[in-house]
């Protein structure tokens, strides 16, 4: 999927051998081009140094950016930090290897190679970086998402889910048996060591 010229590098104008900084963002506006896709909102920044060659574009990607996901354990959604790194290089070729031709799209999965050789003919218009940017910040995401501290997590889903550990739950707990004094209202996840006092009682409801 093509994005607007926002993402998108005009290599034909450069000079060989010199170095070029690019910063694009990354915000909500961005994720729209892939609805279907698993973040919806982020905010960040895409920090490309690119050096041309006579017959490639060598490239330093750095990501740093904050999208919302939603939780796992709890189901609601967190803010997660991501951070990428990558140094791919943009071979340019008239005679581009069967499977290997980029033109922006899906590069890690249709191309044979790593993903961290793109190849291009000279005929393209510009780089559209557009793919490689939303498809790194992807790599870059936890297999597990989960709220970084399991205390932000929604204690009433937790409870309705009974899916904590056993270390979690006694974390959890250790300190909620019993109302606050201060503001004599119950902390939320008392009920949860309720609930593991007493097991047949929640069960016979």
């Amino acid at each position: 999927m093509s994005l607007n010229s926002t993402y998108h590098i005009d290599f034909h104008s450069l000079k060989t051998g010199e170095s070029y900084l690019y910063d694009f963002p990354v915000d909500d506006r961005f994720f729209e081009h892939w609805p279907e896709g698993e973040v919806a909102h982020g905010n960040g920044e895409v920090h490309i140094r690119m050096v041309k060659h006579a017959s490639m574009l060598e490239l330093t990607v750095t990501i740093d950016a904050t999208v919302m996901l939603t939780c796992d354990r709890c189901l609601d959604e967190f803010l997660c930090p991501v951070h990428f790194e990558g140094h791919p290089v943009v071979k340019i070729s008239d005679t581009v290897p069967d499977g290997e031709h980029y033109s922006g799209d899906a590069h890690r999965e249709t191309n044979n190679s790593d993903g961290e050789v793109l190849w291009i003919t000279p005929a393209e218009e510009s780089l559209d970086m557009g793919q490689y940017i939303y498809e790194s910040i992807m790599l870059s995401l936890p297999f597990q998402r989960v709220h970084p501290n399991i205390k932000d997590c929604n204690p009433d889903m937790l409870q309705r889910f009974r899916i904590v550990s056993e270390s979690e739950f006694d974390e959890l707990t250790a300190h909620a048996a019993a109302a606050d004094e201060d503001t004599q209202t119950q902390n939320p996840f008392a009920a949860l060591a309720n609930l593991k006092q007493n097991p047949e009682k929640d069960e016979n409801k």
